[in-house]
């Protein structure tokens, strides 16, 4: 091939690659065909007010209650359990029934959910200083025990959640038969708080 017919060549896939982008922008949205953008023009993104952030310090933590999605489902005393998602990896909340406003209702409503393991109990509880104090039977430490990493969040924060939720306290410390609970991973002998 002669020089000319290579600078023809080259030419002709330099029109073909802008008519192929201009194509790609058209068809996924970028552009209009009424948008033309001058070269020496500079383009602005657009802005809304999802995409403008404060600075940290003037954010402030939402206190706001998490509103479940099936708030009151009967109509009964209703309480909201943290149950894991479709996928197992982060928890939603949930409104159900309990009969009553008990710590064991609590964990009877997360064991109907599938959150917790079947035989899960509470042993005792107390609150000091904005820290629930929640002892669980062995049934728990040893569900705790046998999971991975994902899933002993999932059983450890379903509780935290809900408990945090149901009782207005700021944290929550899990002991199993009077000792801190103790993973394959970490020995949990702090408070915990609620995951957003």
């Amino acid at each position: 091939m002669n020089k000319k017919g290579k600078v023809l060549a080259a030419v002709i896939v330099i029109i073909l690659i802008v008519v192929a982008a201009c194509v790609f922008d058209y068809v996924s949205g970028r552009q209009t065909p009424d948008e033309t953008v001058n070269p020496d023009q500079t383009v602005e993104p657009d802005v809304t007010p999802d995409d403008t952030t404060e600075p940290d310090d003037a954010t402030e933590p939402d206190d706001t209650p998490v509103q479940p999605e099936q708030a009151n489902p009967s109509g009964g005393d209703s309480a909201v359990v943290y149950v894991p998602d479709e996928q197992g990896e982060t928890l939603t909340p949930v409104g159900t029934d309990v009969p009553d406003d008990s710590d064991q209702a609590l964990v009877d409503a997360l064991i109907a959910a599938g959150s917790l393991p079947e035989g899960a109990a509470v042993q005792s509880s107390s609150t000091a200083d904005g820290v629930l104090t929640l002892d669980m039977n062995a049934v728990y430490g040893n569900a705790v025990r046998s999971m991975g990493t994902t899933g002993e969040n999932l059983l450890i924060y379903s509780l935290v959640n809900t408990f945090v939720q149901a009782r207005g306290v700021d944290s929550v410390l899990i002991t199993v038969d009077g000792a801190p609970l103790e993973s394959g991973h970490e020995i949990y002998d702090y408070p915990l708080q609620a995951t957003n």
